[in-house]
């Protein structure tokens, strides 16, 4: 028998069998783990990526909604998806929903599809909880198809951004977080297309104007929908509705479409779920991407306040001056409100001044008493 080799200590077993791959590691490929590359808060206004580059998302701000229907026999479910990328999410009315602090919730509802209407709720469900400071997240830039090529698809994908989100949330022991493929969209702000959903968020300052200008598409896509919702129930009364998956219940243009919701592996094994969401807006175009944020071009109060007081001193001279002028017949200096006042003005200064020096003159080292 020949001996080991002199290198083949302990140690350096333990070091190869830590290196070798077991069976169940090598037969999975595990979800990517969440790397907190980032040891600031989240800043929707100002998240910086690998490069140098910095995107400006604040634009997207407020409640954004996805829904999604299911039929598993005999229940249909509806389930809203909403996110805020920019600060949580506030519930308009009462009603159950996710906690307060909640960034990204899904909430699962019963359908009653022959009243067309909500009986209940089964699940709700907050993916991504805590302020700024709390969540964990992880931006990556996301090139666009063929990138760097001469032969690139023209209608492939474009640029774009990744970004990760996760806090300390679970739902039935699982691990909870939501990864948003922002895509490039000259032709889309982000909110174009939402779906009417039941559950109602407050939105940001600004974010209500522009959605009352979508009113009237929604009202006309709405009619459309009616249509399509008697020919689901003549064809359901024909026949029996197979089960169908979650899929979403989306218009043609919608700008923020749903992924999935998918039960995966961290990379230690453990079982989580991930809600993935693709949003399509102008906002992480290359062109907008490290545009500085336009400054405000309205005056702060101090400016105000100086033009105020600037007109008004001009005010009070010249009604002044015209009022001495016609009333007394006044010329030069006679004109001015005040005048022997003002004229007197630089010598009153300038005496103020010599009786201030010589006081501090004075406290000197005769304690106080003077020089005869």
């Amino acid at each position: 028998m020949k001996p080991f080799p002199t290198w083949l200590t302990p140690a350096t077993l333990t070091s190869l069998l830590l290196l070798t791959p077991t069976a169940s590691t090598a037969a999975t490929t595990p979800a990517s783990p969440l790397a907190d590359d980032s040891s600031s808060p989240l800043a929707c206004d100002n998240i910086q990526v690998e490069g140098g580059h910095t995107y400006n998302l604040q634009a997207l701000a407020g409640p954004h909604v996805v829904v999604t229907g299911e039929y598993t026999r005999p229940t249909y479910h509806n389930t809203t998806y909403a996110i805020d990328v920019c600060r949580a999410l506030e519930r308009e009315g009462e009603g159950e929903g996710c906690p307060g602090g909640t960034r990204v919730c899904a909430i699962k509802h019963r359908w009653n599809r022959k009243e067309d209407k909500m009986t209940g709720i089964d699940q709700v469900i907050p993916l991504v909880v805590g302020d700024d400071k709390a969540v964990t997240w992880q931006a990556k830039r996301l090139p666009a198809d063929g990138e760097g090529k001469d032969d690139a698809p023209k209608d492939g994908k474009k640029e774009g951004l990744r970004l990760t989100l996760q806090s300390g949330a679970t739902y039935q022991d699982r691990a909870q977080r939501a990864v948003v493929e922002f895509r490039c969209n000259p032709d889309l702000e982000g909110a174009e297309g939402e779906w009417e959903s039941v559950d109602k968020y407050k939105p940001v300052k600004g974010e209500k104007a522009r959605r009352e200008d979508k009113d009237d598409e929604k009202k006309d896509d709405g009619k459309k929908d009616d249509g399509k919702k008697d020919d689901n129930k003549k064809d359901g009364d024909k026949v029996s509705d197979p089960s169908t998956p979650e899929r979403q219940v989306k218009k043609d243009d919608a700008a923020l479409v749903w992924g999935g919701y998918k039960r995966e592996r961290d990379a230690d094994g453990k079982e989580l779920d991930t809600l993935y969401l693709t949003w399509y807006t102008k906002h992480v175009c290359d062109t907008a991407v490290d545009q500085p944020v336009k400054e405000s071009e309205s005056w702060g109060f101090f400016t105000w306040f100086v033009i105020l007081v600037f007109l008004g001193i001009a005010a009070y001279l010249i009604f002044g001056s015209w009022l001495n002028y016609n009333r007394y017949g006044a010329r030069g200096w006679d004109l001015l409100p005040h005048g022997d006042t003002l004229r007197d003005a630089p010598y009153l200064m300038k005496d103020l001044i010599r009786r201030a020096l010589n006081t501090l003159q004075s406290t000197g080292s005769r304690g106080g008493y003077s020089a005869v």
